[in-house]
């Protein structure tokens, strides 16, 4: 069963918000919803959950019609089956732990909903503060347990609206790494909100990618990330799927296609990563690059030169596709043509690894 929405959303004096979109609901799978802020993301997500209805179109989980313009169908939000976790945690303040995450468990026996409770403290390591208010949480705790509450009637679908936001980075970095884990096991797929590129690439199994109110691209997030459309809008730059084959000197030895690159280890236990490699950290210069030991020094083929007001983006493949952002001026300099092989020197500092979670 999927989800299907095509709808417009408009605001006075404000954008207007177009969406044309399908999530699968019959396993788990997490969707980014991808784009800079103010681009339309959290009105989409609010639209489905029936927190705001649309101005036209319709919203469809299977033949279940949650919204319909054409025939004045909308079905509450409630009704829907959809769990939503907001930026802030947005715990009931007079509630324990306990309390919130039992909050959407109302027609379920007293014996079923003391465990689904106990399964979620264990699950979301909330063991020891079952009786605690918001107030004496930490905004780690917060979120997890606004998870643990939106996860607890077992929805169809779980909405996340930039749930790290408010965190501090360790929190955000712990919950980041739970949480697909976490939805996983539940199997419950999810739509997630997020303006961070090392997020969605950490996360999402499928991206859509928001601009100026619509979504205009869709595809894996690595994809999606390294498109020329999103480059503007992101500055994660080119993205390599590698895998680790071993460290050294506080660097990791990442292979991909047959090439070694080494980048900065950020540390941690993974055997897949994305090395995402930024063009401005990347230097080009004429001749082989023979035997010299300069670290992440390539012999590469230029496969194409584009010109980005006074910087020249030249695209290049050496076993893998990457590019370097390079003054027009040194562009000139060094007389670069399609099909021309240039050695390219690509800083370490210049590649941010982030882990595939497994």
């Amino acid at each position: 069963m999927d989800l299907k929405a095509n709808i417009t959303k408009s605001f006075l004096g404000g954008p207007t918000i177009q969406a044309d979109l399908l999530v699968e609901l019959e396993s788990f799978g997490l969707t980014i919803l991808f784009g800079p802020s103010g681009c339309g993301k959290t009105t989409v997500l609010r639209c489905l959950a029936g927190l705001e209805a649309p101005d036209q179109g319709s919203i469809q989980a299977g033949a279940e019609v949650w919204f319909d313009s054409v025939h004045g169908t909308i079905m509450s939000s409630s009704a829907r089956g959809i769990g939503f976790v907001f930026q802030d945690s947005l715990l009931f303040p007079h509630l324990s732990v306990s309390g919130n995450i039992a909050y959407g468990l109302r027609g379920w026996t007293g014996a079923d909903r003391h465990q689904r409770v106990l399964d979620l403290i264990d699950l979301m390591g909330l063991q020891g503060i079952a009786d605690r208010r918001p107030a004496e949480l930490s905004g780690g705790q917060k979120q997890r347990v606004a998870l643990a509450r939106a996860l607890a009637p077992r929805p169809r679908l779980v909405l996340l609206d930039e749930p790290f936001a408010s965190l501090d980075r360790a929190a955000g970095d712990l919950l980041r790494h739970n949480l697909r884990q976490i939805l996983q096991e539940l199997k419950v797929p999810a739509l997630l909100v997020t303006h961070n590129p090392v997020e969605a690439l950490a996360l999402g199994d499928r991206m859509l990618r928001m601009s100026v109110g619509r979504i205009v691209e869709e595809g894996a997030p690595a994809e999606v990330l390294s498109g020329h459309g999103a480059a503007a809008e992101s500055p994660i730059g080119v993205v390599v799927r590698t895998r680790v084959v071993g460290r050294v000197e506080g660097l990791l030895r990442l292979e991909t296609s047959g090439v070694e690159i080494l980048a900065p280890d950020p540390g941690g236990d993974f055997v897949e990563a994305y090395a995402c490699i930024r063009g401005e950290g990347v230097s080009l210069e004429q001749g082989p690059h023979g035997q010299q030991t300069q670290r992440n020094r390539f012999s590469a083929e230029i496969t194409g030169i584009e010109s980005v007001g006074a910087l020249t983006r030249v695209r290049l493949h050496a076993g893998f596709h990457f590019e370097a952002l390079i003054t027009t001026w040194a562009s000139e300099d060094l007389q670069l043509v399609h099909g021309q092989t240039i050695t390219a020197l690509i800083k370490a500092s210049a590649i941010r690894v982030v882990p595939i979670e497994s």
